[in-house]
């Protein structure tokens, strides 16, 4: 008779493999299903998301309807549909229910959803607190109908079940369509599909966004873009940054017969040259097989990859937002908001953290209908993707409060924590790998090299802000000045001829000696016949100016503009515009017109002014150009400057005193940019 079994045995019998889709089934709060306003905003969010990336991998600009109806007290039925390019027969029950499948995990290259289980994470949710199927709709374009099929997952195989499928005409050419019904609560707030859509608008200015809400309120986040991002390519890992197990792994993996091929064909910035010098600071030949560096030999190696150098890490596995679509989104989102200013958003150049690159970029934006007495507040992103929880645990967060603000013009007790003001800050980083602190992909972790680059970016946008402050006061001061100069003057003037019997004086004369601005007014008048918008620039200064005048507005606006004068140059995509001024002598005015057709939404808010030639001192109702606009200054200013000062220098021409300092460095500018 065969001895009982003993406890290590009948512990061993217990033990079997767990299959994934049955681990998060009874772990849903690690995906972000652990309450029902929760689950919803997830539910849309890996919807939307899935929707975004097919669209932009085709080249197509992303539309995106998202709506929400409730099924009794505690049920919500969401659809969510895009027109992407569909999904193949044979691939929509793996995609929508299997967790773990998917196409983006192993590619080096920038994605919202990577690791393949966030829509399969909301049917198993679905399933499981309402065990009704998710219907999907999906239509490619080359076939004539679309495939229909109710789904459930196998969560003790992770496997996919067909519950049923049909065939049936679908008005759409191409696109996919989910629909789900679930335990949740639709509650509009921060934390609610609006802001999440809200928030995917503004980095994605190129997706149109429909929400139809629960009471059938339809809200449209337009498009402000007509262009696709660029397409993130893949790439390979760059070896600053590589731990000493990923070098090992790479090693071992590669298929490159010798050291220096693995160098230079696995591995991004090594050139033949910098492996040449790898190679010898780690004591190792060219020919060495890479599977046998091990031990010893690996620590040298990757000693020796940290101390040459090396060609900086490509940007081209990421698609970041850039600087002008982040104010473009801004702008065509926070439009009631209205801000007074719109600090120019900062893009750091790409770094690596584990051998993959990532990039941070900063958008912030100060004034207007933004609340003064309360935290900023604060926008975070990951490769596109709004973050609305665990903000507290946030590496975005932790580096925001870990700067002094009241430097910058901001409140902040003890010069730590957030600070309070009317200012938003949008913060996104892109990467091909996020380290985002859960699978649920709600918060990025700390690390030592995104914290540095973090803080980098937030100083170069708040020192933008310090610098508008600073201007905005002295503005503040001189048109102070200026008004009761105008108020009292003419008075004093009236008064005074009156008193001594001699007619009123020009004060203009005396009015330049006093200011010594060039001032640049501005008003928005509309009418049945058009929107009008006459600016006015008078030189209250000694000195003659030769001035470049640009103004920037949001591109369709300035599609539909009639200019007068005609500009010297354009850059219609970018909504910009520019005149060389005639040469203004002291106390000299020129006139600018902008017209619009009847009906034009605009408001002085949608047009921000710059002038060049001048020091922004001596400058009153606008900006002084700033250095990161992208556009080549006209020829013209060279040579209307050369012109002024000529004949600032001929014989007889005492009579009017020229600006050459003005004259020579706005020159000077134009040839160096």
């Amino acid at each position: 008779m065969a001895p009982p079994p003993t406890i290590a045995q009948q512990l061993a019998a217990k033990q079997r493999e767990i299959s994934v889709a049955e681990f998060f089934e009874r772990n849903r709060q690690i995906l972000g299903f652990d309450n029902p306003q929760r689950s919803l905003l997830t539910t849309v969010k890996e919807a939307t998301d899935n929707g975004l990336d097919a669209c932009e991998e085709a080249g197509i600009l992303p539309e995106i309807l998202v709506e929400i109806s409730k099924e009794g007290e505690d049920r919500v039925h969401v659809s969510v549909e895009d027109n992407g390019p569909g999904i193949l027969r044979k691939e929509i029950p793996n995609v929508f229910a299997r967790l773990l499948y998917g196409s983006r995990f192993h590619s080096n290259r920038q994605a919202r959803g990577q690791q393949g289980i966030g829509i399969s994470a909301a049917v198993l949710y679905a399933n499981l607190t309402t065990a009704r199927p998710a219907k999907i709709t999906s239509k490619v374009e080359e076939e004539e109908a679309a495939h229909v099929l109710d789904l459930f997952i196998d969560t003790q195989k992770n496997q996919p079940r067909v519950a049923s499928e049909d065939v049936v005409l679908w008005d759409r050419p191409h696109g996919t369509k989910i629909e789900l019904v679930l335990k949740a609560r639709y509650v509009r707030g921060r934390q609610s599909p609006y802001e999440y859509l809200r928030g995917t608008a503004i980095v994605n200015p190129h997706a149109r966004i429909v929400l139809v809400e629960p009471d059938g309120t339809r809200v449209t986040f337009e498009r402000a873009t007509e262009e696709c991002p660029p397409i993130a390519k893949e790439t390979l890992p760059h070896p600053y940054g590589l731990e000493l197990g990923e070098l090992g792994y790479h090693l071992k993996g590669t298929k490159r017969p010798t050291c220096v091929e693995f160098l230079t064909k696995d591995l991004q910035g090594v050139s033949p040259r910098a492996a040449k010098e790898v190679l010898v600071a780690a004591n190792l030949k060219a020919s060495t097989p890479p599977g046998s560096v091990q031990g010893e030999a690996q620590e040298r190696l990757l000693t020796a990859l940290r101390g040459v150098p090396l060609v900086a890490p490509s940007a081209d596995g990421l698609s970041p937002i850039g600087a002008m679509l982040i104010k473009r989104g801004l702008r065509n989102v926070l439009g009631e908001v209205r801000p007074d200013f719109f600090a120019p958003p900062v893009s750091r150049p790409a770094k690596v953290r584990g051998g993959f690159p990532f990039m941070v970029e900063v958008g912030l934006v100060y004034g207007g209908a933004l609340p003064a007495d309360q935290p900023i507040q604060i926008l975070r992103f990951a490769n596109r993707v709004p973050l609305l929880f665990q903000q507290g645990a946030c590496a975005i967060t932790n580096a925001i409060s870990n700067m002094d603000w009241r430097r910058y013009g901001l409140d902040q007790k003890s010069g730590s924590g957030l600070p309070s003001g009317p200012a938003l800050l949008l913060v996104h980083v892109a990467s091909t790998k996020i380290p985002f602190t859960s699978e649920a992909k709600e918060a990025i972790a700390e690390d030592p090299e995104i914290d540095r680059e973090l803080t980098l970016a937030l100083q170069g946008a708040a020192r933008h802000l310090r610098t508008h402050l600073s201007r905005r006061t002295r503005r503040d001061l001189a048109s102070e000045k200026f008004a009761i100069i105008l108020k009292i003057l003419p008075k004093l003037a009236e008064k005074t001829s009156h008193l001594v019997g001699k007619p009123i004086p020009d004060l203009i004369p005396v009015i330049t000696r006093i200011m010594d601005v060039v001032n640049v007014e501005t008003s928005v008048t509309s009418a049945a016949e058009g929107v009008r918008v006459p600016v006015e620039i008078t030189n209250y200064t000694p000195r003659a100016r030769v001035l470049e005048l640009f103004v920037e507005l949001p591109a369709e606006l300035l599609a539909h503009a009639t200019l007068e004068p005609a500009p010297d140059g354009t850059e219609a995509a970018l909504g910009r515009a520019w005149w060389t001024l005639p040469k203004l002598a002291p106390s000299g005015r020129t006139h600018v017109e902008l017209r619009f057709p009847p009906r034009t939404d605009a408001e002085a808010n949608d047009f921000d002014w710059y002038v060049a030639g001048i020091d922004e001192a001596h400058l009153l109702g606008a900006d002084p150009l700033p250095g990161d606009w992208e556009v080549r200054l006209p020829r013209t200013i060279v040579e209307a400057a050369e012109a002024a000062a000529e004949e600032a220098r001929a014989p007889g021409a005492g009579e009017e005193e020229v600006d050459y300092d003005a004259a020579e460095s706005s020159a000077s500018a134009a040839e160096d940019d």
